[in-house]
């Protein structure tokens, strides 16, 4: 009798007890706790970013989850502040994984820009080595000097910048050498055209002494690589003996650089008008 009278007591306090046991905030957050630990772990030795974000949000889900199933009490307090913690963590690591995405993206930006720079350097060698043009060697050089400091510009800090400033300053080098080749043999090429219209005056008056040479005009053109120059001079002529001999000329004279030797010339024939 007094066991059939205690018995639904004995049976509300089995399922009181059972369904505290199933519920019990501080067991179920171990679980939670144990997770937090083992990705701390995995997060310290792994440098995949997809990996630590993923993990991540395993620890953020269970710490939810534990929440939505606790909603009260101290241990969903604890939970809650993990769960901040963790997803200030996320965010840390999902901004240095892209900043580390987008570093690694701008490597391979300089380094295919730099890459593209060599081939197209590799091409105005060539044409330096094999071209007996003048304004062509010195485009190449210009364009060089052009897209390396454009290079310069989009990437001051690359690996590659030493480098393509060392570049640059050979290019611009080069220029310069060939500006200064190119005015030395023009400044040949003048004196020489001056020299043969000089010559050519005293052949027509060998009896007169040349007293001034004026240039009056010149031109000059380009065909292929070959430069052509025609000058004119006003030649004035006073007599040897008798210096009240005045004679005035118009001298033309022609001649050129020949670029494959590099020398200037002058051609035989020369127009004088008296």
């Amino acid at each position: 009798m007094t066991f059939r009278i205690l018995r639904p007591f004995l049976f509300f306090a089995v399922v009181t007890f059972l369904l505290s046991s199933c519920s019990n905030p501080k067991k179920d957050y171990e679980s939670v706790q144990r997770l937090q630990i083992a990705t701390e772990q995995t997060i310290a030795i792994t440098s995949d970013g997809a990996a630590k974000l993923k993990s991540c949000d395993s620890v953020i889900t269970a710490l939810q989850k534990f929440m939505k199933k606790h909603a009260e009490g101290e241990w969903n307090l604890t939970a809650k502040a993990a769960l901040e913690n963790w997803q200030a963590k996320r965010d840390s690591i999902s901004k240095s994984w892209q900043a580390t995405k987008d570093s690694l993206q701008e490597v391979a930006s300089r380094r295919t820009d730099f890459e593209e720079i060599q081939k197209l350097q590799d091409a105005a060698e060539d044409v330096m080595q094999h071209s007996f043009d003048y304004a062509v060697r010195m485009k190449s050089c210009a364009d060089m000097i052009n897209t390396l400091q454009d290079y310069l510009l989009k990437h001051p800090t690359s690996e590659w910048s030493t480098s393509a400033e060392t570049a640059l300053m050979s290019w611009k080098s080069r220029r310069a050498a060939l500006v200064q080749e190119l005015g030395s043999l023009f400044n040949k090429l003048s004196l020489l055209m001056k020299r043969r219209a000089i010559q050519e005056a005293q052949k027509v008056h060998s009896w007169s002494n040349v007293e001034k040479v004026q240039l009056e005009k010149s031109a000059t053109t380009t065909v292929g690589a070959s430069i052509h120059v025609t000058t004119t001079y006003a030649v004035r002529m006073v007599g040897a003996i008798v210096r009240s001999s005045i004679f005035k000329l118009e001298i033309t004279v022609s001649g050129g650089i020949d670029p494959e030797t590099r020398r200037p010339f002058v051609d035989e024939n020369v127009r004088v008008v008296e």
